[in-house]
């Protein structure tokens, strides 16, 4: 049996993810938004109130990537979840993840933005949806999952 691998697109330059480790490493704040994943990952979050949506851009990086060079899907997985846990965040309550559910519909091979939404809010469970879209505006993933307010006791 033979093994093939094959490597990024872009080669990883290990001494500029060292950096962004050690960057994202040196501030010791954990507070909601500021956190090292989500500076190591370099996301962008934003929110728009009157549509009540949480919007995360993921930038492209060749560490981020599997071997085929396409993001790997646990990072798309962990924007997805952030945009959501964001969103409960802002427009309900502090909630913590109880099942998720992410579909890959294609590779994402550059910046990618998952938006947020609500999907219905109860009392102690909120379900959310995220949508990931690449540059060119085609989805490549989409996540559902139910939240447990923290605020329901």
């Amino acid at each position: 049996m033979s093994t093939t691998t094959s490597t990024p697109r872009t080669p990883v330059d290990a001494d500029a993810v060292a950096a962004l480790a050690h960057a994202a490493g040196s501030d010791p704040a954990m507070e909601f938004g500021n956190f090292f994943l989500s500076r190591f990952l370099q996301l962008d979050i934003g929110y728009d109130d009157e549509a009540e949506t949480c919007t995360v851009v993921l930038p492209y990086a060749a560490h981020l990537c599997n071997p085929q060079g396409s993001v790997h899907g646990g990072v798309v997985t962990t924007a997805i979840d952030i945009s959501m846990g964001h969103l409960c965040r802002r427009y309900l309550s502090a909630a913590v993840t109880v099942e998720m559910q992410v579909r890959f519909f294609r590779p994402l091979t550059g910046d990618g933005t998952c938006t947020g939404r609500v999907i219905r809010a109860g009392r102690r469970l909120v379900h959310l949806e995220s949508r990931l879209h690449d540059a060119e505006g085609r989805l490549t993933a989409m996540g559902t999952g139910s939240w447990h307010r923290l605020d329901a006791g």
